[in-house]
């Protein structure tokens, strides 16, 4: 049972020492220290939004760490019987509860879309990520593509109520009107706060969008050299607006949502893991972290990007490529399994 009094006592004392941070915030530091720290959360409603996406709204536990908009974090989910983890980035504004938006694109996504139902059980990681809201008030302009919009939907929902007047243009690209995940809830916003200027851009109709084009994206948005620029959706357009931004000298703030892969060849490769004696063949289009899900070995790893470097794994003999560079990487030493397959031979202290 404990003492309400007491407790009450200790939580007073704890949000007086780390006054004007959340003591939460002081429990994620020493959780983070443990590969193995997670929480709990439980799906309250489901809501589709296109025909292969919905958006899951969830209850976490005492351990979660409030997000901040743009972030995501690992969310494990029971597939047949195994628990398996995927990065997936928070729909939700700030100050409430979490959601994740899950198109349906590989093994665990398509099981939520399927299967996810309120009362059952997520398992969650901190949320993390520097794909955030700038720190003072300027001018934004919004790329995006696809399933891109998902941590800008958090961004927009807690930037707008925030300052109304905020000048803000989002230029999205989608296949086509039903496929556009939030277009309802955009146009909604954009008519309640005036600021915010959104140009939908549908492929179907109008041909792809060539974001490194500075004549094509000046029609959509005239002065957009002049803008803090920010970029999330697939590797190749998020590419493609860096380009456009550093011809002006400008660094976009980015969140890729896959990885363009160099093509291997068709070379097969092959990996030793000798903590586990286990020895795997890798196919011409995987990586490390791959063919060891594949084979039920677990390896760590977080953002699946090459990005926030949960996967390092001691390579000891053999030598790697970098699937998005091609760049090939002999030292001993932590390599990042999510972007690397061997070259043709290489062995890992795991």
């Amino acid at each position: 049972m404990g003492h309400p009094g007491i407790k009450g006592f200790f939580r007073a004392a704890a949000g007086i020492l780390s006054y004007p941070q959340d003591p939460r915030s002081f429990a994620q530091m020493f959780g983070a220290l443990s590969s193995a720290h997670y929480t709990r959360g439980r799906i309250t409603r489901v809501r589709r939004e296109t025909p292969d996406t919905v958006t899951v709204f969830f209850t976490a536990g005492d351990g979660w760490i409030p997000h901040r908009a743009g972030q995501w974090a690992r969310i494990g989910v029971e597939v047949d019987g195994k628990r398996i983890w995927r990065p997936y980035s928070i729909s939700a504004p700030e100050h409430g509860d979490p959601s994740i938006t899950v198109k349906a694109q590989g093994l665990v996504s398509e099981h939520i879309v399927e299967r996810a139902a309120p009362g059952n059980v997520l398992y969650l990681e901190r949320p993390e990520g520097q794909f955030l809201l700038p720190d003072t008030p300027t001018e934004l302009l919004f790329m995006v593509a696809g399933s891109g919009i998902t941590p800008v939907m958090s961004m927009l929902q807690t930037l707008m109520p925030r300052r109304p007047d905020h000048d803000v243009v989002l230029v999205y690209v989608s296949r086509n009107r039903e496929s556009c995940i939030f277009h309802d809830e955009i146009l909604e916003l954009a008519d309640q706060f005036p600021g915010l200027r959104p140009v939908f851009w549908f492929t179907e109709e109008r041909g792809r969008l060539d974001a490194s084009d500075a004549d094509a994206l000046a029609e959509l948005c005239p002065d957009h050299a002049d803008r803090v620029t920010y970029a999330c959706g697939p590797d190749s357009f998020v590419s493609a607006v860096e380009d456009l931004a550093g011809s002006h000298g400008g660094t976009p703030v980015v969140e890729r949502f896959d990885v363009t892969r160099q093509f291997s060849g068709g070379q097969r490769g092959e990996v030793r893991f000798t903590r586990s004696d286990m020895t795997l063949e890798v196919g011409p289009d995987e990586t490390v972290l791959e063919a060891a899900e594949r084979a039920q070995h677990q390896l760590p790893h977080g953002c699946r990007m090459g990005i926030c470097h949960s996967c390092l794994v001691p390579l000891t003999d053999g030598a790697v490529t970098n699937i998005r560079t091609g760049e090939l990487h002999r030292e001993p030493g932590p390599v990042q399994t999510c972007v690397t397959r061997p070259a043709p031979h290489a062995v890992f202290d795991a």
